[in-house]
């Protein structure tokens, strides 16, 4: 069984051995880009480029070979291998596959003799990292970088600005630094080239106007202010910049501008969640002040938006013109949209549909993700009690998750669902992170991958995600899950300490990791983060 699983199989019995270095024929400038990435996947082993008659491994792109893209066919047979894909997501999707194939018996690497044939139900696969509330090491990025790609995901989200602060040095403003050790923008193009050896598209996510309590404090002149502060009165809440301010409006081109220089992909995030959050209370206020802002309402009044929300739609298409004459896609989170009517934003922007929003933060009454759907919005599920890794993510309703059925109907606009994305929010504060990405890697690229099947609940599925998680030497009879409290995804707070069940025999599950030898960084990764717990 491979995770996420494959669409057609036909796995022998017979097992062919693999000799390294291995002879690779490439047919194609795709194929021999792929290099690299079988090095990453496979680091045990060496490949050496060959011909079509003695290579092992021949990797080729047919680009009509399916009209699914990323679609792959591997052939195992006769001593050979043979890829043959759609395109360069497909020849990486078929490395993946292949990677979790071959097997270790001593010291000598096998793979079965097999056909497979597959592709993905959505195209939009998703992680969202947050280094804007701690810095996320480079090495931990790589690591996270592949692991997603041998789970098969295409794109990958940085959140990199909050309240915080800016997890980047930028050239352009002394930005308010986040917890942590920034990233330079070598650093961020170095991210960019390293998804890129995978065929993932990395997303850059400033989020604007809220969250803003870093850039105010560090910019007064994008903060609203009032007639009465100036009078001796309290001060506004710096949670969101001035939205009636050009000032703010520069700041984000000036931003965006810098960034596009380094992400060259189609889509830009500019947050726009969380405007008011006025059941939270604490100091200073996490709430708009739009409507008390002097500067806000000498531009709003006269064009007659008193409220809140009209004063928003003008924010979200000022931004909209920025990202679209910089030559990019706008995409943006939905919670603040009143979608119980049509509104008056562009409906070209992605959606990234992650909860309705709550009480007393936003428009609840008749808003729903199926909603914008309805009114022609492409929208990515990002729902939070099924997409989120901290609190939320649960494994007995993950193995059941339809991202065109949760958390609504989609039929009939199933296709303006473009896919998923799974969010690991707070960085790397929570040491549960460090175990629970690499766990749901596969499990909700599964759900992405093959979006109306459920997991099977069992052992078989068990073993698999073990030899997903840790990789080709672990014993075929090793259940990983079985020395836990099943598969812990969610409950970061309520499951550290308590990860291990309590009759779980943890010197056999040391010994057990302590013998694995050929792994990939990521599967190292988690090796030694469950040794340090043990």
């Amino acid at each position: 069984m491979f995770l996420p699983r494959v669409k057609q199989e036909n796995v022998s019995k017979a097992q062919m051995p693999l000799e390294f270095p291995l002879k690779v024929w490439c047919n194609d400038r795709p194929s021999r880009d792929l290099l690299p990435a079988l090095h990453e996947m496979m680091p045990y082993g060496e490949f050496v480029r060959s011909t079509r008659e003695e290579a092992t491994l021949s990797l080729c792109v047919v680009s009509g070979i399916s009209p699914s893209s990323e679609y792959y066919e591997i052939s195992v047979k006769d001593g050979k291998i043979e890829i043959r894909a759609k395109d360069y997501r497909g020849l990486v999707n078929a490395a993946a596959t292949l990677t979790q194939a071959i097997v270790v018996k001593g010291d000598r690497f096998y793979v079965p003799e097999m056909k497979i044939a597959d592709y993905p139900d959505s195209r939009f696969r998703s992680v969202m990292l947050d280094p804007a509330r701690h810095v996320i090491p480079m090495d931990e990025v790589r690591s996270i970088i592949l692991g997603m790609a041998k789970s098969k995901y295409n794109k990958l989200h940085v959140h990199l600005s909050d309240a915080e602060g800016f997890s980047y040095l930028s050239d352009v403003y002394d930005l308010p630094p986040s917890p942590g050790i920034l990233y330079t923008k070598g650093d961020l193009r170095e991210i960019v080239a390293y998804a890129a050896t995978f065929g993932i598209d990395v997303i850059p996510e400033i989020d604007v106007p809220a969250h803003g309590f870093s850039l105010t404090k560090k910019f007064d002149h994008l903060k609203c202010h009032s007639e009465e502060e100036e009078n001796g009165g309290e001060p506004l809440s710096g949670w969101n910049i001035c939205i009636g301010n050009d000032d703010s409006y520069t700041f984000i081109r000036n931003v965006l501008s810098e960034l596009c220089e380094i992400f060259p992909y189609e889509y830009i995030h500019v947050g726009t969640d969380e405007i008011s959050m006025e059941d939270i209370k604490k100091e200073p206020r996490w709430i708009s002040c739009t409507c008390q802002c002097k500067v806000c309402n000498a531009r709003f009044l006269p064009m007659g938006y008193e409220t809140l929300l009209p004063r928003y739609y003008y924010f979200v298409n000022r931004v909209y013109d920025i990202v679209h004459d910089l030559g990019k896609k706008m995409m943006m989170w939905n919670d603040q949209v009143d979608i119980s009517v049509d509104p008056p934003i562009p409906h070209d922007i992605l959606i990234e549909f992650w909860r309705v929003a709550g009480s007393r933060r936003g428009p609840v009454e008749g808003c729903s993700m199926q909603r914008f759907l309805e009114e022609g919005f492409e929208v990515i599920n990002a729902d939070y009690p099924n997409a989120y890794i901290d609190l939320y993510m649960k494994w007995k309703h993950l193995k059941d998750w339809n991202l065109f059925a949760d958390p609504a109907d989609a039929s009939p606009y199933a296709y303006r669902v473009l896919g998923g994305e799974t969010c690991a929010w707070e960085g790397n504060n929570y040491p549960h992170y460090r175990h629970a990405l690499y766990f749901a890697f596969p499990t909700f690229g599964d759900r992405l991958w093959n979006t109306a099947t459920p997991l099977y609940d069992g052992r078989e599925t068990m073993l698999a995600l073990t030899r997903a998680c840790l990789g080709c030497d672990v014993p075929e009879d090793l259940d990983l899950f079985s020395y836990l409290n099943g598969v812990p995804l969610g409950d970061a707070q309520k499951m550290e300490g308590a990860i291990f069940s309590q009759d779980a025999d943890r010197e056999g599950l040391r010994a057990a990791l302590q013998a694995l030898r050929y792994q990939t960084v990521n599967e190292q990764h988690l090796k030694n983060d469950l040794l340090s717990l043990l």
